[in-house]
């Protein structure tokens, strides 16, 4: 192909800040950003362009590839920095989180040796859904995921080329392997997600994920071959403006766990992207001249440390709950001064070679440069001093785990109890002896309520006042529940236990999106018995706004529907939750919770006037 850039590429770093921009706004909770994990795969599709085509070039160029020279100039690109903000971050986290500092020593080894995406799937570690603040290093699946693509694919290339001698014979077969993966991974994502459960294994997968990567791969191919491509400077310009245009708008409208992401939304953000490259490679088109403007560009260079650095700020500073304005502004400040340093004082020198330099001025009889020695003697010393530092933190620190606060009660409980009802003031109305329940007084209605509750370990944590509010209570609860359970649970309890009670509670959506599930339960439930929802406080999960935006609109438009406002009640009192800030503690959190439930009950029952039969 004619007409392109060959070495460096301008407009692509400016293409990287983008990327790590979408990645920021995501972790910041920017609603704007509710898509921005695709950063990741702009950054995918870009590494496996160049490292591809780097590949092609010196394979037609000297006849081969020199894998060790390879493997050294990544090691060399990613570790320095990557074991600094390790480091770093596992130092500042035993200082000042405990908590952080325990979930960070989990990922120490598996951050710095490449396999930290197959350990949080092993370990069933989700990206979207933390019991609390998230470990600081774990962005680190997707260094994971290009590490083990550089161990592999170069392989792939090198075995092809011992078969086919000539340039057109290699691109042709690896075009047609390297087309064969794509479709294979993305199948894979799209059999293996389950829009039911938590999409952290597709997330987080190799086999799920490097279709992104093998897109650029195709595309270096494409680019390396004596393909024409009879498009006009106009027409690349509109193809990759509009692509890019697409890309951000996926972003702002597709949150990171829906399900269209997974059934074709990554492949295709990746073919965009592919497009949004092909556009830039062409010399002076519009897009190579934005994205080269120079603070755009600067950023660029910046993204690899900027990535880094941003996530464990963020951890170590709000948790990775939404902030206000001046705490975001301080976190995006801190992760540029610290880039900054990282870049210019870490990453470029030792990618030059600093440190053979010094090594080999200290080593042989030359001429040495005590200023070359004195900064390559600094930096490594620096570095190791971090590394041994941060590795007898992770061994001697005692470690603290928030699930030691929080009470799992046995799952799938059914209760049905009768207590002495407490006295209540008599009723001045001629209804006394009727068989409804006096609605003026509260404390009947819940007396007097046969209800069913359906919830997860929010629910478990609250059994025992569950149990001392409702005299006529059936619950049914279990650790990670999702909302999907809820109909054959709710099926179950209609047809074969026979339940005919008054009002059922519905308490789930702390563990995934509720997608279309609350209309399916309503539609279930008899028309004469009412439902509550219960919004959620689950600050760190990525679908606790979207899921009460959801519950509230839910109630509004449905009839015999009502708003438990869990949300808003617990709003400003942290002191009533566990670590994890979504559990209710026994130091008045479950109280509190149940309060919330009884008001809001009552609320309803008085406002509308609902019927109630006084129970025997």
């Amino acid at each position: 192909m004619k007409n392109l850039q060959e070495k460096y590429i301008a407009g692509l770093d400016g293409l990287r800040a983008v990327a790590v921009l979408m990645v920021i706004g995501y972790h910041l909770k920017l609603p704007i950003f509710k898509g921005g994990v695709l950063g990741v795969t702009i950054f995918f599709v870009i590494s496996g362009f160049l490292i591809t085509r780097l590949l092609l070039q010196e394979l037609q160029k000297t006849n081969k590839i020199d894998l060790k020279n390879f493997w050294i100039k990544r090691i060399k690109r990613i570790w320095p920095a990557l074991i600094l903000m390790v480091s770093v971050t596992v130092i500042l986290s035993a200082i000042f989180n405990r908590l952080v500092f325990t979930k960070a020593c989990r990922d120490f080894i598996s951050a710095l040796l490449g396999y930290n995406n197959w350990y949080q799937i092993f370990n069933n570690i989700s990206y979207f859904d933390n019991g609390g603040a998230p470990s600081p290093l774990l962005h680190c699946w997707s260094l994971a995921i290009e590490t083990q693509f550089y161990l592999i694919f170069p392989l792939i290339i090198i075995i092809i080329a011992k078969f086919k001698s000539t340039k057109k014979e290699r691109h042709q077969v690896l075009s047609v392997i390297t087309t064969l993966l794509i479709i294979i991974s993305a199948i894979l994502m799209a059999v293996l997600f389950n829009p039911n459960g938590d999409p952290s294994r597709v997330y987080y997968g190799l086999d799920t994920r490097c279709f992104s990567l093998l897109v650029g791969a195709l595309l270096a191919i494409i680019v390396e071959s004596d393909i024409k491509i009879g498009l006009t400077k106009p027409a690349n310009d509109i193809i990759g403006i509009i692509s890019l245009v697409c890309v951000c708008i996926i972003v702002t409208k597709v949150a990171g766990y829906d399900a269209f992401l997974y059934k074709g939304g990554y492949l295709l953000t990746s073919i965009l992207t592919a497009f949004v490259i092909l556009s830039i490679l062409r010399k002076q088109s519009m897009l190579s001249k934005f994205l080269s403007i120079p603070v755009i560009d600067w950023l660029g260079k910046l993204s690899y440390s900027i990535y880094l650095w941003h996530y464990p700020i963020i951890i170590l500073i709000s948790g990775g709950q939404s902030a206000s304005l001046s705490i975001m502004l301080l976190e995006v400040t801190l992760t540029l001064v610290a880039s900054v340093l990282s870049y210019y004082l870490v990453e470029t020198p030792i990618r030059r070679g600093i440190l053979s330099k010094t090594i080999k001025m200290l080593k042989d009889k030359i001429q040495k440069d005590q200023r070359v020695i004195k900064k390559g003697i600094t930096i490594a010393s620096v570095c190791l001093a971090l590394v041994v530092t941060s590795t007898l933190c992770v061994a001697f620190v005692p470690k603290e785990n928030m699930s030691d606060d929080i009470v799992q009660e046995s799952s799938n409980k059914v209760v049905k109890k009768d207590i002495k009802k407490p006295e209540t003031t008599p009723s001045t109305t001629n209804s006394q002896d009727s068989q409804y329940v006096d609605l003026s007084n509260g404390q009947e209605i819940i007396n007097n309520l046969d209800v069913f509750v359906i919830g997860d370990s929010i629910v478990s944590g609250s059994f025992a006042k569950f149990q001392e509010t409702f005299p006529h209570l059936k619950l049914s609860s279990k650790e990670s529940r999702q909302a999907n359970l809820s109909i054959s649970i709710l099926t179950s309890a209609l047809n074969e236990e026979g339940w005919n009670g008054d009002s059922l509670i519905f308490a789930l959506g702390t563990n995934g999106p509720l997608y279309d599930y609350l209309p399916k339960v309503r539609e279930l439930l008899p028309q004469d018995k009412t439902m509550f929802v219960i919004s959620l406080h689950a600050p760190y999960t990525q679908w606790q706004d979207d899921n009460n935006q959801k519950i509230e609109e839910f109630c509004k438009n449905t009839d015999n529907v009502y708003l438990i406002d869990w949300a808003q009640y617990c709003k400003g009192h942290n002191d009533w939750f566990e670590k994890d800030q979504t559990h209710p503690n026994k130091l008045g959190g479950t109280e509190q919770f149940l309060n919330c439930i009884k008001e809001s009950i009552i609320k309803a029952y008085q406002k509308d006037k609902i019927k109630l039969t006084k129970k025997s």
